[in-house]
Order: structure tokens, then sequence, then C-alpha cells
């Protein structure tokens, strides 16, 4: 497909560069031209697999048809938060166009460039991919096309799903050979004649599968789980990774070949990756003699920020190193180029001093601050994340609390035994810890405790890391929606991983 970098197209696309290109499409950065000051877009260029040329008006004016039909319901799709937004889409000189609003990050394929994603990150992924896979099926859209290309994570964390396959199919090839346009890799082995929306499910936890490991595999096995495999008449050992067998058996089960085994809805998947289905009945942090504050105009400021992952490519071998020289220009753009945007993104975040606690930490500018300083609870400070939208019932919030120890001084072994207890204690019937487990705080051991809990109508998730340090336990209490725990749940580990106790 000969490039069109440099043209205006519909008197409106200024072209400014390629940004990739397949077998079907070529996609382009551009600028829009109507506003008074030009933003940014993505343009995709259909390339049909037959001569228009030589194909009839009528077919022609079909396959034009069929192209704003398909569009239209894109158009609708699109209206989701974690859809590129389509902005246009119009037919010039017989070749297709696609206009999206431009998203600033970088794929899941660009990142495994770098590394492997860990059991949070899969979380995330699954938790806001899966939302987003259940409002288009319930319009009765299928993506069909999920890979890790498909996938964006932009410069604030917010994880987008777009290269939807069914307008394509629709332009490329008459809707005759669907899996011209799906991946195999990632596309169900035995796909059928007419696609559903289990194949959504088994191409994302393929891709997630893929993600953690490194490896195409139909299995995954968590570390710590005896069994083998899923499949028993898999000769071929799963691929390890250091997940919980809970995560396993979900992404197992989404990517299984029988009907009577796999997930039939994104509804599914999202319950089961629910691991903590009893809840823990316990009171909002710093609850004695304590309400959680209200944001007043004089304390809480507004921030904006986001941090960008960086993008490194490796080279390991010989034909790698050659690749290198090759393409060297390219590869120290890109590095100067993401160096860049870490440096922004540092000097963006904010940091919070307490002197009187001797300690700091660095928070998202888009999230508020508000210090509280209550003598009675020990609670210092609290950061609370920004509104998403106008349906938006709870503010995740991160509280920071200092606790002074009674004169008879304890280890972090019985303060962690304390809090357990007290969360035992608290409600009725059988009580399940979402997660325990050991860290560091500022290179200081320290213990997380994750837990569910409720508070009226909401169901809440809770994570508890503390450290003793000075004969004082520091605490951080993050706070969120459960079906938003773990989209926010990278943020919260930046921020306590900056966090510095003198």
């Amino acid at each position: 497909m000969k490039s069109i970098v440099g043209k205006i197209l519909y008197d409106r696309y200024r072209i400014v560069q390629q940004l990739s290109q397949d077998d079907w499409s070529t996609v382009y950065l551009a600028e829009d031209l109507a506003p008074n000051n030009p933003v940014q877009c993505q343009i995709e260029q259909l390339q049909p697999q037959y001569d228009h040329e030589i194909l009839g008006a009528q077919s022609w004016q079909k396959v034009r048809q069929t192209f704003i039909a398909q569009g239209d319901i894109l158009l609708k799709i699109s209206q989701h938060p974690q859809i590129p937004q389509l902005l246009a889409f119009f037919e010039c000189d017989r070749e297709f166009y696609l206009v999206r609003k431009y998203i600033q990050g970088i794929t899941l394929e660009q990142k495994l460039h770098n590394s492997l994603i860990n059991e949070s990150e899969a979380l995330a992924w699954l938790e806001e991919i899966l939302r987003v896979l259940e409002s288009i099926h319930q319009l009765g859209m299928a993506h069909l096309n999920i890979q890790p290309s498909s996938l964006i994570q932009d410069s604030e964390g917010k994880k987008f799903l777009t290269n939807f396959a069914a307008i394509k199919n629709a332009v490329l090839f008459e809707q005759k050979n669907l899996t011209r346009v799906l991946n195999p890799d990632f596309s169900p082995q035995s796909q059928p004649a007419k696609s559903d929306f289990s194949s959504d499910i088994h191409a994302l936890g393929k891709t997630i599968i893929y993600a953690l490991t490194g490896i195409l595999s139909e299995s995954i096995q968590a570390k710590s789980d005896e069994i083998i495999s899923h499949n028993l008449t898999n000769l071929n050992p799963s691929p390890k990774a250091n997940i919980r067998p809970e995560l396993a058996r979900v992404l197992n089960k989404m990517v299984a070949s029988q009907p009577d085994n796999y997930y039939q809805s994104a509804t599914e998947v999202l319950n089961d990756l629910d691991f903590g289905q009893n809840v823990v009945i316990f009171p909002p942090p710093f609850a004695h003699g304590f309400r959680l504050p209200q944001q007043s105009s004089s304390l809480v400021k507004s921030k904006s920020t986001g941090k960008l992952q960086k993008l490194i490519g490796s080279l390991k071998s010989v034909r790698g190193i050659i690749w290198a020289v090759l393409s060297l220009p390219f590869i120290v753009a890109t590095v100067i180029f993401f160096l860049g945007v870490n440096r922004n993104s540092e000097k963006n975040l904010l940091k919070y001093t307490n002197s009187d606690y001797q300690f700091s930490l660095k928070y998202p500018q888009t999230w508020s601050e508000e210090q509280i300083d209550d003598p009675i609870t020990g609670e210092v400070v609290v950061f609370t994340s920004p509104q998403e939208t106008d349906d938006d019932l709870f503010a995740e919030k991160v509280h920071l609390a200092v606790e002074n120890l009674s004169s008879d001084p304890t280890d972090l072994k019985r303060y962690s035994q304390t809090v357990l207890d007290r969360i035992n204690q608290t409600g009725s019937g059988n009580k399940e810890l979402y997660e325990n487990f050991q860290t560091t705080i500022d290179n200081s051991p320290a213990r997380t405790v994750i837990y569910s809990r409720q508070q009226g109508s909401l169901q809440l998730r809770q994570m508890e890391s503390f450290t003793i340090k000075n004969n004082q336990v520091y605490i951080a209490i993050y706070t969120a929606e459960k079906a938003k725990f773990y989209k926010f749940y990278p943020t919260v580990e930046k921020m306590i991983d900056s966090w510095e106790i003198q």
C-alpha cells in the first residue's frame, strides 16, 4: 500500500506519519485541521483483498453500504470510555478510512518487548477488558481479534480495547473469510462458522497467559500448584507463572476447548475472578471516633499526571545484533523519547512530606491530598482519586497513619497477628482473607493484608500495608470498590514503593 504521509484527506485530516502496517491496513498519525487548534487523531486505511477496479458497480455499492452500516455500529460501540472513540469514517477514491481518537500510550505487545507482566497487572488487564467485553457483548457485538497489540494502556494507566475485526472483515474480504482477520496464535484452534462471545474470552485468556509466561499455550500452571495441567491429554507441561492457583484455574477455563468447560460470558469470568467470595464485614479505617473527611476546597488540591511505562527493546542473538545495526537510528530515537517521557512523569508526580512524623511519599497529581493529623486514630493524611464519571459512587482512597506502640515493644509478626485477629473478630460467618503476604516498605520488612468489606450497599476491597520503625507502626490503607480494586492497584503500589521513612 502506497504511503499517504503528507496528504490531506477529506479536506480535513493531514497525515503526519505512519504508525504501523499489516497485510490488511495501514495506521497513520494525523492532525484534524477542523478545530481552531489542530488535534491529533489516528487514521486507519483499509486495504481490500479484491480488485475494486473490476468489481461491478452493484457489488461495489454493496461493500460501501456494508462499510457504512458497520461504521455506524462501531460508532455506537466506541462511546464506551475504554474503546478509542471513532470520530469519523469515510470513503475517498474507493479507499476506506477510520478516524479514531489517538491514545498516547503503549500496547501490551510493546510492553512485553521489555518485560512480562506480574499477577497484579494480569488481574488489572483482565478486570478492565472483561468489563469492556461485558458491555459490547450486551449490545450484540463481538471483538473477534483480541491479541496483545489490541490492548493499549495510556499514560494514566487506563486500559483500552481496539482493533475490532467485524468492520475489517466486511470491507476487506466481503465477509467471505473471517479467519484471515483473526490472529491464529490467539483465536480458538477450532474456529466455528459463526464466532460467538466465547471466542473473545478465549483470546483474552490466551493473551494474558502469553503475557505472564512469554509462551503461547492453551493452559497455565501456578508455581505453587501441584496439578500438572487441567488437560490430562496434553503431554506438554503447562508453562508456570508466579500466580495463585485460583487465577490459573480461571485462565485455563477461559481457554478450554470443550463447550461444557469454558466460560459463556464475560460476567461469569468476572464472578470467578473474585477469589474472596466470603465478605468480611469490617468497619472503615479509623472508624472509632473518626468520620471519613469530606473534601474541603481549602485543604484539597487537584492535580493531573500520569506515568508512561518505559519501552526499550532488548536484543539477545546475533540476528538481533544485525537488526540493531540496521535500525539503530530508530532505537536511539525511541530511547530518547521514552526517557524524556519518564522525566516528565517524575516531574508531574507530587511529593508529600510530613516533618512531624519524618516521612515522605509520592502520589499522582490527579489525586487530592487532605491533611488529617488525628491524635486519637493516628491518621495523618488521605489521598483521594478523582471522580471518573457522574455515576462514580466511591472515590478510591489511600490513608496513611502512624501508630505509637506501647512501652512494651512488639515485632512485625506479633503486630500482624493483632491485625488478623481484629479482622476475624469482626462480622460473622466463615471469614476468608483475600491475600496475606510479606513485602517491604522503604527497604524494611512489611506485611500486606487484603480483604473485602461492606459499606452500605457497596462491596469494597481493602488493603493494609504496614511496617514497624522506631517503635511506631507506619500504615497505608487502600480502599476501593471491589470491581475497581485492581484498576488502581498498580498506582497504589508505586505510591507505597516511594514511601521513605527516616
